[in-house]
């Protein structure tokens, strides 16, 4: 039988209980939790803890990202609240995902290379944008 919270599960509490921060990706707490390195095995670690913490009602998903379940009123109120995004801002997000997302093509994994790839071409139609656009941007325009 369980003495309580292991390691990880403590670590996750402990960062989403900042007064700054409402809530955060998994990716996030991964970061996080591990000392500022994403590491495959502490996701998967951070994500069975996520899971584990939400099963006995410690946390709570919201749009993707997580929050302690004292804090749902706050968290749920906060993402109301913040300004809407312009189209640019959102289209630069999207580029900056899509820059990480190729950003995976090192990896020694074949599978992941090719996961990798197809998701930055389904960002790329997503986006209407051709890879010229992505790559040159605004000054392959004038050209």
């Amino acid at each position: 039988m369980s003495r309580g919270f292991g390691a990880i599960q403590r670590a996750v509490l402990d960062a989403l209980s900042d007064k700054l921060i409402i809530t955060l990706s998994t990716l996030d707490l991964a970061h996080i939790v591990n000392g500022g390195v994403r590491s495959r095995s502490m996701i998967a670690s951070v994500h069975r803890a996520l899971r584990t913490l939400e099963a006995v009602g410690k946390v709570i998903r919201l749009d993707g990202r997580w929050a302690l379940a004292s804090r749902q009123r706050e968290a749920r109120s906060h993402r109301y609240r913040q300004q809407p995004e312009s189209p640019a801002q959102q289209r630069n997000e999207r580029l900056k995902l899509i820059s990480k997302i190729l950003g995976m093509l090192g990896s020694s994994q074949d599978g992941e290379i090719l996961a990798a790839a197809k998701k930055a071409e389904a960002k790329r139609v997503e986006l209407g944008l051709s890879w010229d656009d992505i790559i040159l941007g605004d000054s392959y325009s004038t050209i």
